[in-house]
């Protein structure tokens, strides 16, 4: 759907965008929402893996969006997500500021941290730039990826319970 240096747009082109954008979520509402992700994430993450103290998980939300800007303007362009080689470069990082004291499990932890947000990031633009192109809303598909996570937070628990219990 691109066109030529100086060519006017389309008549589909202006119908996606059009659509794309008149339905689009809002600035604030991204940001408070990844402010408030990141201070449950910082308060409990801890508590799971005590080697990682609170300023690590912090450290990492902050460089996350970074990384996930550029994973998913790279996989907008050529499909391919590089989330594992932001997760293993973390996982040096926040391994050897660690040291030997739990250095391996803090690592492990402030990677799976940050690749799950690269990875998300990535996976949302791929199905944003679906939506575009099947002329969805932006909004609508927000909203089905927020249902769809908080299904699989549901039934993912249920299944390893139902398989442990068998």
């Amino acid at each position: 759907m691109q066109n030529d240096k100086g060519s006017n747009p389309s008549k589909g082109e202006k119908l996606c965008n059009k659509i794309f954008m008149k339905d689009s979520i809002p600035s604030w509402v991204a940001g408070s929402s990844y402010i408030g992700l990141a201070a449950i994430s910082t308060a409990t993450v801890p508590m799971i893996f005590s080697q990682l103290e609170w300023y690590l998980v912090l450290a990492a939300y902050l460089v996350a969006p970074l990384l996930a800007f550029c994973n998913s303007y790279g996989a907008g362009l050529t499909d391919w997500s590089l989330a594992s080689t932001s997760g293993k470069i973390g996982l040096f990082i926040f391994a050897s500021w660690v040291g030997q004291n739990g250095g391996v499990i803090a690592g492990l932890a402030a990677c799976g941290v940050m690749m799950s947000i690269v990875s998300t990031a990535a996976d949302l633009m791929q199905d944003f730039r679906t939506g575009y192109l099947t002329l969805s809303s932006p909004r609508s598909m927000f909203v089905s990826q927020l249902i769809g996570t908080a299904l699989g937070c549901v039934i993912a628990p249920l299944t390893f319970w139902l398989y442990w219990m068998a």
